[in-house]
C-alpha cells in the first residue's frame, strides 16, 4: 500500500510539471555528476564531486564545478555540514560556501528529511549572491538496492543593494538510487525549477543523472 501510495505521488508531481512543461516550457536541461565520499567514523565523512549542467534544450555546456565537503553526526537524527565550491565565470572565480543543518525522521522504510541551509556566493572575491534554502524530502527503501525519494525546496534571498527580495525560487524533484555495486550508486532524477515572485519567471526541466562512490 505504502508502495502504490509512493508511486501515486510521483506520476502526479511529473503530472504536473509536465502540464507546466506544455503551456510554459523555458529550457530542458541535462545534469550530469561523479562523486565520492569517505566515512571516517560513524560521524565524519568527507566527499566531493564535479557536475556538468547542458542547457539550451541540453545542447549547450552551461556551467561545470566541483564541490567538496564535510558532514558532521551530531545525533541519529541530526547532521550539520559545510561545504565548499568552485568554478570559472568569465575571467573570474566563482566561489559558494554553504552550511547546512538536517534532521532525520525514520519510520521502518521511510525517511523523512527537513534541511535548512545558508549559502553566499562569492564572484572575484566579493560577495555575490545570499540565499536561505529549505527543504523536504521523503525518501521510501524499495529493497536493499533501491531508494526512491520525493523533494520541494524553496529558496529566499536577498541582495545588499536592495534588502530582503523574499522567495526568489522552487524546486521539486523526483528520482531513484540504485546501489549497482557494493557502496556504488546510480542515480535517476526529473526536476522542475522555476522563478517565483517574477513577471516573467525562468523555468527549467531538466533530467539528473549521477555517479556515487561511497568508501569504507
Amino acid at each position: 500500500m505504502k508502495k502504490n501510495l509512493y508511486i501515486v505521488g510521483f506520476l502526479c508531481l511529473a503530472f504536473l510539471t509536465s502540464e507546466n512543461l506544455f503551456a510554459q516550457q523555458k529550457d530542458f536541461q541535462l545534469w550530469t555528476s561523479a562523486g565520492i565520499s569517505k566515512e571516517f567514523n560513524k560521524k565524519f565523512t568527507l566527499g566531493g564531486q564535479f557536475q556538468t549542467r547542458f542547457d539550451q534544450n541540453s545542447s549547450a555546456l552551461g556551467t561545470t564545478f566541483g564541490e567538496i565537503g564535510a558532514k558532521y553526526s551530531v545525533a541519529d537524527f541530526f547532521k550539520t555540514g559545510v561545504n565548499y565550491r568552485f568554478r570559472t565565470r568569465g575571467e573570474g572565480l566563482t566561489q559558494r560556501i554553504d552550511f547546512e543543518n538536517t534532521l532525520r525522521l525514520k519510520l521502518n522504510d521511510e525517511r523523512f528529511y527537513f534541511r535548512i541551509l545558508v549559502q553566499r556566493d562569492f564572484y572575484r572575491s566579493a560577495i555575490d549572491d545570499d540565499n536561505l534554502r529549505l527543504r523536504l524530502k521523503y525518501q521510501h527503501k524499495f529493497s536493499k538496492k533501491v531508494k526512491g525519494y520525493l523533494a520541494a525546496e524553496y529558496f529566499y534571498g536577498w541582495e545588499y543593494a536592495d534588502g530582503f527580495r523574499n522567495w526568489r525560487r522552487q524546486r521539486y524533484t523526483g528520482g531513484f538510487e540504485y546501489e549497482f555495486k557494493k557502496k556504488s550508486f546510480i542515480e535517476l532524477f526529473y526536476r522542475y525549477q522555476g522563478d517565483m515572485n517574477k513577471p516573467r519567471p525562468d523555468q527549467d526541466y531538466i533530467i539528473g543523472v549521477g555517479y556515487k562512490l561511497e568508501l569504507d
